[in-house]
């Protein structure tokens, strides 16, 4: 068995473990019909299989802001080597099961992806309210 055949193998065994799907979103130029130039949040991928994962040891730290309590974690994704993510994008990560929206989470890249032959991995912020 040469070497490109057994990594092929070890990524279609990876990918089997994918139970989510993701969109991603980059804030991006684009040229208004005036000709000025403004930003954008902009879908750069969507429905991308993934895997939604904590960090070692959980880092969970509410924090109350006003009125409101804020909690902030940390999670990893795990997904295809090909897709592009960048530190800032916005991910959105759905569940789904027998077809159905089970659960949505919305996320901030932290940091750029760890590429590995047969996945990355993406260090995740969540932010939100209790």
């Amino acid at each position: 068995m040469t070497i490109r055949r057994l990594m092929t193998t070890a990524t279609k065994s990876v990918e089997r473990l994918y139970d989510r799907v993701e969109t991603i979103k980059r804030y991006e130029e684009y040229e208004k019909p005036n000709g000025a130039t403004s930003q954008q949040w902009i879908t750069k991928y969507a429905n991308i299989p993934c895997r939604l994962s904590t960090v070692g040891m959980q880092t969970l730290n509410n924090v109350v802001q006003g009125e409101a309590n804020q909690i902030v974690y940390d999670a990893k994704l795990i997904l295809s080597p090909t897709v592009d993510i960048l530190a800032g994008d916005e991910i959105t990560v759905q569940q789904f099961e027998d077809g159905e929206l089970m659960l949505t989470d919305e996320f901030t890249s932290a940091k750029e992806s760890f590429l590995y032959v047969t996945h990355q991995e993406v260090l995740l912020k969540k932010k939100g309210y209790a």
